[in-house]
């Protein structure tokens, strides 16, 4: 595909090799966000809602501070995420540069996904990472 001036190839199929082979990935929050921890990819979580969608989320889910799960895992924010307004192109592309620009910050940032990770250990780390979610929500009920 060659679009003003770019040359892009469309991939399909090969999430994980694609994910590997990244220097960064821009990533909605979900299963996505621990696929790319778990290959240990820099990323910026990005997450837009509608507002009566992403305000009834908020009333259900309180004490919760992250949305994505590395953060989540982590028990602090290692990803950056840009939620709802805060999830503009400018925003988006200045969260990027700054990781694509900044060496020791992108290595900082593969080390905690390797904690990430190590937290999660082998084998089964999407059920290990949804019951750390879910005991953050149910500490967040009290």
């Amino acid at each position: 595909m060659r679009d003003a001036g770019l040359d892009v190839r469309v991939i399909e199929g090969d999430t994980y090799d694609l994910i590997a082979a990244a220097d960064l990935a821009l990533v909605s929050s979900g299963t996505a966000t621990l696929e790319c921890a778990l290959l240990e990819r820099p990323m910026v979580i990005v997450y837009r809602l509608g507002p009566l969608s992403y305000g009834l989320g908020r009333l259900l889910v309180r004490g919760v501070r992250y949305i994505g799960m590395p953060n989540i895992v982590a028990g602090r924010e290692v990803v950056p995420e840009l939620l709802q307004r805060q999830a503009t192109g400018p925003r988006i592309a200045a969260a990027a540069r700054a990781l694509l620009d900044d060496p020791a910050r992108h290595a900082a940032m593969i080390e905690d996904l390797r904690d990430v990770r190590r937290r999660l250990g082998r084998g089964g780390a999407a059920g290990r990472a949804a019951a750390i979610a879910f005991e953050m929500l149910e500490g967040g009920r009290g």
